[in-house]
């Protein structure tokens, strides 16, 4: 019995890595790879995290439901 699978579209960055992990031929090379775009998405995150403003009134609040 085959599996259903949904038809879906890769977008260019999706085909541009499908492309750079063929070319892999180690299991070395793999996780160099994988190493450099866990990198690349933690610096993506850590940039949007410093642009960032946080209101001091917000740290400041308290959050918790009061209880009764």
């Amino acid at each position: 019995m085959r599996a259903a699978v949904a038809h879906q579209s890769f977008n260019a960055t999706q085909l541009h890595l499908l492309k750079m992990f063929s070319f892999t031929k180690t299991e070395q090379t793999l996780q160099d790879l994988k190493k450099l775009l866990r990198n690349f998405y933690i610096q993506q995150v850590e940039n949007e995290v410093d642009n960032y403003k946080i209101d001091d009134k917000i740290l400041n609040e308290h959050l918790r439901t009061p209880y009764k």
